[in-house]
C-alpha cells in the first residue's frame, strides 16, 4: 500500500492506493469532486419613476464561471429578487449565487418635479433622470458584471437615460421626451437554446430588457421573470437565475439531490439544472 493526497476544492482528500495503481487511477474509481460549469444572473433594477424623465433599471449582474464541487456537500442556490419600479430609488435588484454571486441592478433616476434623483449603482447602474431643465448621472456598474446607466439628458426635455445591460452601457435620450435605450443582454445557451440575459431597462419612450414608457411621464413595461432585465421607467425589474452543467458522463457516477425544482434536461454531452427560484444542490 501507498499514501496519496490531493487538494479538492481546499479540502485534503486522502486515498490509499493498492500496489500498482496511481492515486489519479484511485480517484476516477472513487470520484470524491465534480467539476461544474455555472450561470448566475442577479435581479434587475426597477425603473424610476414619477413625473418627468425617469431612467431605465440596471441590469442584474451576469457571470460564468467553473468550480469542483465536492461529495458530501450541499451547495445553496439563492436566486436574487427584481427590485421594484417606482420614486423612492430604493428598488435595487437582489443578488444571486452558487459558490459565486453576481449582484443585483441598479435603480433607475426619477425626477419629482424639482431636483433629479441619479441612477443607483449596482451590477449595472440605472438610469439617470431629466425634468424641468435638470438632469442626473447614471450609476455605475461592476466590472465583469455588466455596465453604467446612461445620464438623463436635454434639459426641459424630460429624456430619462437607459439603465446599463451585461453587454454595453445604456444610451443617452435622443430628443424631447424620447428616453435612451437600455444596455444590450448577454445571451447564453446552457439549456440548449440561446437565452438572452441582463439587458438594461429603457428610459420613457424607450426600449431595452424592459421597455420604457412611450413618452416623459408614461409606465414602462416590467422586465420578464428570470432573466435579470431591469425594468422599464416606473416599472419593476426581472428576478435572476442560475444554471448549472455538468457533463452527463461523470454525473453518472452520483447521486443527485436537488431543492427550489429546478427544470432539468440535457443539452449534447451535459446534462442542466436551471434554477428560477432559491434551493440547493448535492451530489453523493
Amino acid at each position: 500500500m501507498r499514501f496519496g493526497e490531493r487538494m479538492r476544492s481546499g479540502v485534503r482528500v486522502t486515498q490509499w492506493t493498492t500496489r500498482g495503481q496511481t492515486v489519479a487511477e484511485v480517484l476516477a474509481a472513487n470520484p470524491q469532486t465534480l467539476s461544474v460549469d455555472y450561470l448566475v444572473v442577479g435581479g434587475g433594477g426597477g425603473g424610476g419613476g414619477q413625473e418627468g424623465g425617469a431612467g431605465g433599471g440596471g441590469a442584474g449582474g451576469f457571470r460564468t464561471a467553473t468550480d469542483l464541487i465536492a461529495k458530501g456537500n450541499t451547495y445553496t442556490v439563492t436566486i436574487g429578487a427584481g427590485g421594484a419600479g417606482g420614486n423612492n430609488g430604493s428598488g435595487h435588484g437582489g443578488a444571486s449565487s452558487f459558490i459565486r454571486s453576481a449582484n443585483g441592478g441598479g435603480h433607475g433616476g426619477s425626477s419629482l418635479g424639482g431636483p433629479c434623483n441619479p441612477g443607483s449603482n449596482g451590477a449595472s447602474g440605472g438610469g439617470g433622470s431629466a425634468s424641468g431643465g435638470a438632469t442626473s448621472v447614471g450609476g455605475a456598474g461592476i466590472s465583469g458584471e455588466g455596465n453604467a446607466g446612461a445620464n438623463g439628458a436635454n434639459p426641459g426635455a424630460r429624456s430619462g437615460g437607459g439603465g446599463g445591460g451585461a453587454g454595453s452601457a445604456g444610451s443617452v435620450g435622443a430628443g424631447s421626451n424620447l428616453g435612451g435605450n437600455g444596455g444590450s443582454a448577454s445571451t447564453n445557451s446552457y439549456t440548449g437554446s440561446s437565452i438572452s440575459y441582463s439587458g438594461g431597462g429603457g428610459g420613457n419612450g424607450s426600449s431595452g430588457g424592459g421597455s420604457g414608457g412611450t413618452n416623459a411621464g408614461s409606465q414602462g413595461s416590467s422586465a420578464t421573470a428570470n432573466r435579470g432585465g431591469g425594468g422599464g421607467s416606473y416599472a419593476n425589474g426581472g428576478s435572476g437565475r442560475v444554471v448549472l452543467q455538468i457533463l452527463t458522463s461523470s454525473l453518472s457516477k452520483f447521486s443527485v439531490t436537488t431543492t427550489g425544482s429546478p427544470t432539468t434536461g440535457t443539452n449534447g454531452s451535459y446534462t442542466y439544472y436551471a434554477y428560477d427560484s432559491t434551493g440547493s444542490f448535492r451530489i453523493d
